[in-house]
């Protein structure tokens, strides 16, 4: 094969493997039952799964629901952003690729998505250690397992 051919194939694999870190990253991952799978009233609420799921599970308190609820505002605000940005990014790597950039462009493109996958990535376990904070031991203890679960459950894993 071409040089050239090797390093098409190259890019399609990493946008491939860049596409399925975006896919976990920013999708609901499934989750060992039902109950944990962010389904309130029948109806999938994906982007809330871990929310709900902890109101659900962890009997939190007033005190608790006072001390996170501004957490959960500012993670949604800028999870959602990121995630925003993320699609962004994904769609002028695309682009690029079909309309044939060359490779230097590209792999700039990839690395700007690259990096805004790590920030939300980042930005999910920061927020996972700050909710943690005021948790129980045993509230703690449940969503450490919760969250180790759904990490186990991603695609690919």
């Amino acid at each position: 094969m071409s040089p050239r051919g090797n390093i098409v194939l190259w890019l399609l694999a990493t946008v491939a493997a860049a596409a399925l870190t975006a896919y976990a990253v920013t999708s609901r991952v499934p989750r060992p039952d039902k109950s944990a799978a962010g389904e309130v009233d029948g109806k999938n609420t994906a982007e809330n799964s871990l929310h709900d799921w902890m109101h659900a599970h962890l009997a939190l308190t007033a005190e608790q629901h006072a001390l996170m609820d501004p957490l959960e505002t500012t993670f949604e605000r800028e999870r959602v952003a990121l995630r925003q940005h993320i699609r962004q990014l994904g769609n002028e790597l695309a682009v690029g690729i079909r309309d044939g950039e060359d490779a230097t462009r590209i792999l700039e493109k990839q690395s700007r998505l690259n990096t805004a996958q790590g920030e939300l990535q980042e930005l999910t376990l920061r927020h996972f250690l700050e909710m943690k904070k005021h948790l129980s031991p045993d509230q703690a203890k449940k969503l450490a397992d919760w969250t180790h679960d759904s990490i186990l459950l991603q695609p690919g894993n």
